[in-house]
């Protein structure tokens, strides 16, 4: 099942709407006081979501839309999920819109058991990221909408991150130097192995030097 289109309108209520595709545009046209989404996939840039008398209140805004404005809206569809499945039917909804990217940032509870689910090997029959078009991406959405895949997902609601800690390091001018910083086209580094970039999985810390040239020197510590 993939989410969502989101009309937020004056009166600031906000509608969620099924569709059957997760590559299919997600988000739609947004009429939020006379403003237009521009043409490419969008999503909801989450800042807050919380339940007052029944009701599921999320406060968001598009990442389509200029000025960026946050506005509390009410779900619908997740208000009557919460009414008629109870919470944990609630958050297993909410944690499918993360999971398909239509919701970001916002609640560590739901980020964090996005990096759990991530990183489960069973995911990956069912991660939408990896197949392209054809047999494989068909195999895919099928598995999407088996019972298997939202047990997966309530695994990854319950599991919590692991406690082992990996931080990158490499040597310069006969001392070790400890990578800080993470950006698309660079890497900084610091002396201080306090301040160090932390990573909760030893693969990412691994595969990070993937990203950069002249990272064979690049090494992985654990740390307590």
């Amino acid at each position: 099942m993939t989410m969502e289109m989101f009309y937020c309108m004056k009166n600031k209520t906000l509608n969620l709407s099924a569709s059957s595709k997760l590559h299919k545009d997600i988000a739609g046209q947004r009429a939020r006081q006379g403003q237009k989404e521009r043409d490419k996939m969008s999503y909801e840039i989450i800042r807050k979501i919380r339940i007052d008398q029944n009701k599921v209140l999320i406060t968001c805004a598009s990442n389509n839309v200029y000025p960026r404005t946050f506005e509390e809206c009410e779900s619908f569809s997740l208000s009557k999920i919460l009414q008629e499945k109870g919470h944990d039917a609630l958050e297993l909804e909410i944690f499918k819109a993360y999971e398909s990217g239509c919701f970001q940032q916002g609640s560590s509870k739901y980020m964090r058991a996005l990096e759990v689910l991530r990183h489960l090997p069973e995911y990956k029959s069912f991660d939408w990221h990896l197949p392209g078009l054809g047999k494989d991406y068909d195999i895919c959405q099928k598995n999407r909408e088996t019972p298997a895949f939202d047990n997966l997902l309530k695994k990854a609601l319950k599991t919590r991150l692991p406690k082992e800690k990996f931080i990158v390091f490499k040597k310069y001018d006969g001392e070790n130097i400890y990578l800080w910083k993470i950006t698309k086209r660079c890497a900084s580094w610091i002396r201080e192995r306090a301040r160090a970039k932390i990573f909760k999985y030893e693969e990412d810390a691994n595969n990070i030097s993937a990203c950069f040239q002249n990272s064979q020197d690049w090494q992985v510590a654990r740390i307590t």
